[in-house]
């Protein structure tokens, strides 16, 4: 009932808006003066920044607050929407502000989100912030700010107004106007393989991710005085399969497997991925992520710079063998289904 009633009011107040557009353009053509009209901005969403290259706004976006700001930076609208409305293919707001030139910043999938807050109350853009929220957390005996499972969330900018920007004008001061969106949230998946035989169990192994990216202001951007986050896994598994490699008895492979969230990940950051064993507190591995991620890029996506690598790519598998002493094979690893061969980066111990 709550979609349904979203439904017809975002429609009665699109027919509103498009009367009082079509009212504004018959004097605008009446009289020549495009001065005397009023402007709408119908502001459109995209996120099609992804691995895919195709628009998936539609199928994963389900709440979405508009800010605009004047050329001052001064907030001069907010608005918010969410539910099943999104969803239909030609979802848009409409904007009805004086001509100028203004930015718009929009946030999404905060409706309903926990694990993330934007600032209440701005009045000014450099006011507009958004925390990932954590809590105090006791990890091997230190305290850190942990994070668990975040919601997936986007960020987008764009810069519009009478004869600037992306905008395109017509003659009636009808302005069309699309926001791009950058997914602000990854999942990590670990993967704990034992070559020898010996079973594992999740509880033996405390997986943690710590980086610098839990405050973004308007334009997304970093904020380096918020301090480090520690992201902690929020599913863990261990469990055991045969494999027939043409023996009687065949050979078990038993493994971990971690499952966690993680803010934008930046190229000119240091996350660092680390496994330590839960009885002792020993490192099994310690890596720098970003130089990881880089190298298990494809062919395809060398040309691509790396912030848009890790912009676009959301999910990552990343597996590592161990051997009968549960120690890190530094050989290789995986990484989403690509062998990274182990020469020339060093663990960090």
């Amino acid at each position: 009932m709550k979609n349904l009633t979203s439904r017809i009011n975002h429609s009665v107040k699109n027919l509103l808006l498009l009367a009082a557009w079509t009212l504004s353009a018959s004097s605008c053509y009446t009289i020549w003066d495009n001065d005397d009209c009023g402007t709408v901005y119908q502001v459109h969403f995209k996120y099609d920044y992804n691995m895919a290259f195709a628009d998936a706004f539609a199928s994963q976006v389900h709440s979405v607050t508009l800010y605009a700001f004047d050329e001052e930076g001064k907030l001069v609208s907010q608005q918010q929407e969410q539910g099943e409305i999104l969803s239909n293919g030609d979802f848009s707001m409409s904007l009805n502000v004086a001509p100028g030139n203004y930015q718009l910043v929009a946030w999404a999938g905060m409706a309903g989100n926990d694990k993330v807050t934007l600032t209440e109350g701005v009045s000014s853009i450099d006011e507009l912030k958004c925390r990932i929220n954590r809590t105090g957390h006791t990890l091997l005996g230190e305290q850190v700010d942990s994070v668990g499972l975040l919601n997936p969330f986007w960020h987008g900018t764009v810069k519009m107004g009478l004869g600037t920007g992306p905008a395109s004008r017509n003659s009636w001061n009808y302005e069309d106007v699309t926001v791009p969106l950058v997914k602000n949230s990854n999942t990590l998946r670990i993967i704990l393989q034992q070559m020898s035989g010996e079973g594992l169990d999740k509880d033996d192994f405390v997986f943690s991710v710590t980086d610098n990216n839990g405050l973004m202001h308007h334009d997304n951007s970093l904020n380096a005085e918020d301090g480090d986050l520690t992201y902690l896994p929020y599913y863990k598994a261990s469990g055991s399969t045969d494999i027939n490699d043409g023996n009687e008895a065949g050979t078990k492979l038993n493994m971990v497997i971690a499952e966690m969230s993680m803010g934008r990940l930046m190229a000119d950051h240091h996350p660092v991925l680390t496994v330590r064993r839960a009885d002792t507190g020993k490192v099994v591995f310690s890596i720098p992520l970003i130089d990881y991620m880089d190298m298990c890029r494809t062919v395809a996506q060398y040309d691509m710079p790396l912030q848009e690598y890790l912009d676009r790519e959301d999910t990552y598998v990343m597996t590592f063998f161990l051997d009968a002493n549960q120690s890190w094979i530094n050989t290789q690893i995986i990484i989403n289904d690509w062998i990274v061969r182990y020469n020339d980066i060093t663990p960090e111990f």
